[in-house]
């Protein structure tokens, strides 16, 4: 099979600044039951969407980020991280401030005690949307990824537009009560809680009970779905109902967080290569069971994913 050239991996979604404020705790706070934590450093790293192109990124694929962000103090910051990683990025806003995940480590044994959430939510207006969908047809990627956090972004008149106009692979991290916006891309990635709210049933973690959710939303949605499924790795269900069961080779997961941004961005990368789902979602997997094996948020670079059976 002949490979193409890649073009740029643009991410659409809600980007948030991660800030992590490490200590050591010593002792129980004498005015309540809580430890006190007594503060060593504090970092920012890329969240959210911002992620899913770190992500992109670090894969040696061009990275172009359309999302929001506040006329805050902290925007400045999230520049600065996209700029630092070489992620290209077109920024808007419509008055809301900049979403922050402020998280409080211990350092003893790396657990967090605490997540702050700043963010208000609320749906984009038309006029927004319309320049997302402009900036985007621009640039015409071949490859698009939705990060969808659920924060406002993601409207009914932005998707509607954007399966109109845009010829490429839509391919979507979804929240379940965004999922009726995703009807027609080319693929859906839930995870299996997600899954589960999204068909109203439980589902136990097993090939056959998995199976039968992954048909069910391809049906109803008239998608590709991939259901990731922790340490027991993922299922692809394809549009025409070929199932295939990709086994995680992680040998301890440690943190799952980002994990679905490393998995949906590598998938982007192979079927940027020119690779068939299938292969893509065979080397997804297999990225995601590394980077869980860490703590924080993490991602992998090209230089690990060769050292995979996998590698395309």
């Amino acid at each position: 099979m002949s490979r193409k050239t890649s073009s740029p991996i643009c991410i659409i979604g809600e980007t948030m600044l991660d800030k992590y404020t490490y200590g050591q705790v010593k002792r129980i706070n004498p005015e309540a039951p809580v430890p006190i934590l007594q503060v060593t450093k504090e970092t920012f790293t890329l969240g959210g969407a911002g992620n899913t192109a770190n992500n992109v990124k670090s894969l040696n694929q061009r990275a172009i980020l359309i999302s929001l962000s506040g006329q805050d103090e902290y925007h400045q910051q999230i520049i600065n991280l996209c700029e630092k990683n070489n992620i290209q990025y077109y920024f808007f806003s419509d008055g809301r401030p900049t979403i922050i995940k402020h998280r409080f480590v211990a350092l003893s044994y790396n657990q967090q005690l605490l997540r702050i959430d700043h963010e208000v939510i609320k749906p984009i207006r038309v006029t927004l949307a319309n320049k997302i969908i402009q900036t985007l047809l621009k640039l015409q990627p071949n490859i698009l990824i939705i990060s969808d956090y659920a924060k406002g972004l993601a409207t009914q008149y932005l998707l509607t537009r954007l399966k109109e106009k845009y010829t490429g692979k839509i391919l979507v991290d979804p929240k379940p009560e965004n999922i009726k916006l995703y009807k027609n891309t080319y693929l859906i990635k839930p995870n299996l809680d997600e899954s589960q709210k999204i068909l109203g049933i439980k589902i136990k973690n097993q090939d056959s009970q998995v199976e039968r959710a992954g048909i069910t939303l391809v049906r109803k949605y008239k998608t590709n779905v991939v259901i990731t499924r922790g340490a027991k790795g993922s299922t692809l269900v394809t549009r025409d109902l070929n199932i295939f069961h990709f086994r995680s080779q992680t040998k301890e997961v440690y943190d799952v967080s980002g994990a679905g941004d490393t998995y949906i961005a590598t998938l982007a990368y192979a079927l940027n290569k020119g690779h068939t789902l299938i292969k893509a979602a065979r080397l997804a997997d297999r990225a995601s069971s590394i980077v869980v094996s860490r703590f924080g948020v993490s991602t992998i670079n090209l230089n690990e994913l060769k050292t995979t059976q996998d590698f395309v």
